[in-house]
């Protein structure tokens, strides 16, 4: 009785298939495959592209395959002596400016450096030991 139902349900799912992959049917696959899609998506959606550059001064457009480059906000903190912090090469005291950022704290072990709303910790950059240990 079970070898009857399986082969039943296997003709019909044969007879369905053989059905489905007639060449009018195909042909009619291949037609919907070529027409013409249209998008589903409403057309108030606004996706902006990375690839495009607004200019402020003017509003005018520039397209580019780049997208816009942001220049990391990079400072190295080399020392500190008598409320002087050598960053980048130079010794600068608490309200000197440097690259537009204004020196707001000079610290035993840090330096903190604003620019409007925007601040800026520096910390000593961590060194790796030179010193090894071994067994012999």
């Amino acid at each position: 009785m079970k070898a009857v139902k399986i082969t039943t349900a296997l003709v019909l799912l044969l007879g369905t298939l053989h059905a489905e992959l007639s060449v009018a049917n195909i042909e009619k696959m291949v037609e919907d495959i070529k027409a013409k899609r249209t998008s589903k998506m409403k057309e108030d959606v606004n996706i902006t592209s990375p690839f495009i550059l607004v200019r402020q001064e003017d509003n005018s457009t520039i397209k580019t395959f780049e997208p816009a480059a942001v220049k990391p906000i990079q400072f190295t903190l080399g020392a500190i002596m008598n409320n002087a912090a050598f960053i980048d090469g130079a010794w600068h005291h608490q309200g000197d400016e440097i690259d537009g950022f204004r020196v707001e704290a000079i610290g035993p072990d840090k330096v903190t450096l604003k620019q409007g709303d925007h601040t800026v910790v520096l910390y000593f950059k961590k060194t790796k030991s030179i010193l090894t240990f071994s067994k012999e």
